[in-house]
């Protein structure tokens, strides 16, 4: 388990140690719905161990801080997906197999000191200043992290006490382990192959007629808009008196370092105001007429709109019948009235016959690929393409390299020396490994044992926590 309080005003966390047990066992508890709110602050009870409310909740917030600061987003997740996670959930397993190895302490006569306690605390270079330890600073960063000197130290204590349990079971790999785990690894293929290509196979059209008649449903058009359009825009060139009086009105929008600019530097833009919020003015009467029925402009059908983004948006949620407020475009507005949605319509046969005939003609050859693949298998030669590994990168015989990489994951997946497989194209690859051997050197050794020790460690105590449960009784105190 991993104490923590984050180190960083209120992201705060005091690291000081880590047990090599890392049990987190979740899902070893069964669950049901609970309610961990209890008047007697307990919410568990694993043998002679009982769990409070208090430390579920700090553990509960210690996992909170790691989740937001290991997830991107996190902290815009709302609380029903924080919920989802089953951090709560989480956090109780971790303090629940801490107690059932508690409880193995107990009875192995295993405890820790108070000296123990301060010395590991006055050690940590979070609580010292100077190179020695604070007591100052130690207290104050407990209360900015909300945490009573007495929980933080028999948090302190529990850590130690797990500590000493794990120093009791082995860590590291023996040389039979770790050479059983890289094993594999180092296996590398001699192979021979052959390609097998498709040949265009005829089709007869009631056999696309029908398919098309058993499948329709999954040839539908895109979702077509009937819309009814008026794009509104003035160009007009009013008189100077008029954009005079137009700026005087606005002049706070025509302003260079808080001061406004003269009329006759800002004439242009003026106009452009002035026309925009004219065209803005007949748009909405075209709007109140249009929603009144008292115009009907003609309509056109798009399956594709054609109008900026955030207009494709809103029309896509109308309503049959609505009209949308007026909106700039094109250096003018424009009002939409949605006439009608279609969003079932099929494509005719015609239309989708191409696509029809694809997915009929892919299927006759993978199965004429299939049948030239069983026939040649036991007698072909085919070509070397020298040896293969699980680490191989390249482009076999041009297949491309994913259909490559693919190739050599099925013959590594599959225990025959000989076989083929499909692959996109379509394309049969028979294949036969004539030879092998274990001298593929692994470049990353080092990572790979580092693995095996943890997925050892993780089998470890996975088996450790199973056999307590049937030591310990666990008992949750649930409504």
């Amino acid at each position: 388990m991993i104490s923590w309080m984050q180190k960083h005003k209120k992201y705060l966390v005091v690291t000081i140690w880590i047990s090599t047990i890392a049990f987190v066992a979740a899902g070893m508890i069964g669950w049901g719905q609970y309610n961990f709110s209890l008047a007697s602050g307990g919410v568990a009870k694993v043998g002679q161990i009982s769990i409070t409310q208090e430390e579920l909740a700090r553990e509960h917030k210690q996992l909170l801080d790691i989740y937001s600061q290991s997830i991107p987003n996190f902290k815009d997740l709302s609380e029903k997906e924080i919920k989802a996670l089953g951090i709560e959930r989480s956090a109780l397993n971790i303090l629940i197999n801490q107690a059932l190895l508690k409880n193995l302490a107990l009875d192995l006569g295993l405890g820790v000191s108070d000296s123990e306690v301060v010395a590991e605390i006055q050690k940590s270079e979070l609580f010292q200043k100077d190179g020695h330890f604070d007591e100052g600073l130690y207290k104050k960063l407990l209360q900015e992290n909300h945490y009573r000197p007495s929980a933080f130290e028999d948090s302190v204590k529990s850590t130690l006490l797990l500590k000493k349990i794990s120093a009791l079971f082995p860590q590291a790999l023996t040389p039979l382990e770790q050479e059983a785990f890289m094993w594999p690894l180092k296996l590398q293929d001699r192979v021979r192959i052959e390609v097998l290509e498709p040949q265009e196979i005829p089709l007869k059209e009631e056999s696309l007629k029908a398919y098309y008649d058993q499948h329709k449903q999954d040839y539908k058009k895109p979702t077509s808009y009937t819309l009814e359009s008026l794009q509104i825009s003035v160009k007009d060139n009013p008189k100077e008196s008029v954009l005079n009086d137009y700026y005087n009105k606005h002049k706070d929008q025509y302003t260079l370092q808080g001061k406004p600019q003269e009329f006759s530097k800002v004439l242009k833009q003026v106009r452009q105001d002035y026309n925009q919020e004219t065209a803005k003015e007949q748009a909405l009467q075209k709007y109140l007429a249009l929603k009144k029925g008292q115009i009907k402009p003609e309509s056109a059908t798009f399956t594709s709109l054609p109008y900026s983004e955030d207009i494709n948006q809103k029309i896509k949620s109308m309503r049959v019948g609505e009209v949308l407020k007026p909106l700039p475009y094109n250096e003018g507005w424009v009002v939409l009235k949605l006439v009608a949605k279609d969003t079932n319509a099929l494509e005719s046969f015609k239309e989708a016959r191409a696509k029809i005939a694809q997915i009929l003609q892919t299927e006759a050859q993978i199965k004429e690929l299939k049948k030239e693949a069983l026939q040649k298998l036991p007698n072909f030669k085919g070509s070397d393409i020298g040896l293969l590994n699980l680490d191989f990168k390249g482009n076999i015989h041009d297949l491309g390299e994913k259909p490559s990489k693919e190739l050599v994951s099925y013959i590594f997946k599959h225990p025959y020396k000989e076989g083929f497989t499909l692959l996109e194209g379509p394309k049969a690859v028979l294949y036969k490994v004539y030879a092998q051997d274990f001298k593929h050197a692994i470049s990353n050794a080092d990572y790979l044992k580092q693995m095996a020790q943890n997925l050892k460690a993780q089998a470890l105590d996975g088996a450790l926590v199973a056999m307590l449960k049937q030591r310990y009784k666990v008992s949750l105190y649930a409504k």
